[in-house]
């Protein structure tokens, strides 16, 4: 259980007002009634941080968010929506990105802890879980994003990305295309390793093929290097349909084709998450969309319902549907 302002009042022998004039008054009290405050604080563990509106409210103002990566398109769309609706009720929202880094999640997960933050909202590279149920036996719960929990007291909100995988080659199939490549830069993340294990599938059910073309980074410039190296090989040798990690490394593929290889007559492209970019280049992009929004307001109500700030009927674990747009990079005007 984490410290009250009581414990410290006790621990200090004063009244619950002097602890509150600590924060707000502090020239009412004597240094020496200041300096036991300060120590009783110390003794029990109260964090000075936003100490004043924890007083206030009986709860820390702070919910910390643990992002996959913050250059990703979509994670701005999901933070902008968990952080709206915290706003709501007076919550703040912290962002940190593991930026691929297995120990730094793991870093910022104790950080938050240290923090006393009242909840947190973890996008993982790798199993958090054993962590986030040591910090919810502290009192801190969690909401787990993107990623199916293992547990099933962990609340969590995730999208059915073997089925975004699936509509992406049921699509290129019905188009004809027959050898296709997967561009990413890993299979080491779950969320794309689904993706890849439903696009695979399907392919295999209709004896297509489906290889990993292999790039640098899920970025624009990535996705430039690869669809020049792909423009490069012989056109035996090239796939006839390219399904992508995400709309960066679509747009940037679409790019590196161009004046080589024509797009979708030659070779058809996929993207997945349908940001809003993907309508804007000059071959409209076709995209596994997914709801970044709604995903995003969904955890922050899973999490305000799990620390108590609001009541809530919402099962604990969700998971969303995600759909197929289609555009011009793969059906041709």
């Amino acid at each position: 259980m984490r410290p009250t302002i009581l414990e410290v009042a006790d621990l200090a022998g004063v009244s619950k007002s002097s602890v509150s004039n600590y924060f707000h008054h502090p020239g009412k009290l004597s240094e020496a009634t200041r300096r036991r405050i300060a120590d009783a604080m110390d003794a029990v563990g109260f964090s000075l941080n936003d100490a004043a509106r924890t007083l206030r409210t009986g709860r820390s103002p702070v919910v910390g968010y643990v992002a996959f990566e913050l250059a990703a398109a979509r994670t701005p769309v999901i933070a902008n929506a968990v952080a709206a609706r915290l706003a709501e009720h007076d919550i703040d929202l912290l962002i940190a990105t593991n930026q691929g880094d297995g120990s730094r999640e793991r870093r910022y997960l104790s950080l938050f802890e240290r923090q006393r933050v009242s909840g947190l909202i973890v996008s993982p590279l790798g199993d958090l879980e054993d962590d986030l149920r040591r910090l919810r036996d502290m009192g801190i719960p969690s909401v787990l994003m993107t990623r199916h929990p293992r547990a099933l007291d962990q609340p969590a909100v995730s999208i059915d990305h073997a089925k975004g995988g699936r509509l992406a080659l049921e699509h290129l199939l019905e188009l004809g295309r027959r050898r296709v490549g997967f561009i990413t830069d890993t299979l080491a993340v779950e969320q794309i390793t689904l993706r890849f294990e439903g696009a695979r599938a399907v392919a295999s059910a209709a004896g297509a093929s489906i290889e990993v073309v292999a790039t640098a980074e899920r970025s624009v410039m990535s996705g430039i290097a690869t669809g020049r190296a792909i423009a490069d090989l012989p056109a035996h040798e090239r796939p006839d349909a390219l399904f992508c990690v995400n709309d960066l490394v679509a747009i940037g593929v679409v790019h590196g084709l161009a004046g080589t290889v024509r797009v979708p007559q030659d070779v058809a492209v996929v993207g997945y998450d349908d940001i809003e970019f993907a309508q804007t280049p000059a071959v409209p992009l076709t995209s596994v969309g997914t709801p970044q929004s709604e995903l995003g307001e969904a955890a922050a109500d899973l999490i305000l319902a799990e620390t108590g700030i609001t009541s809530s009927s919402m099962p604990r674990q969700r998971e969303f549907a995600p759909w197929l747009v289609v555009r011009a990079s793969t059906v041709a005007p």
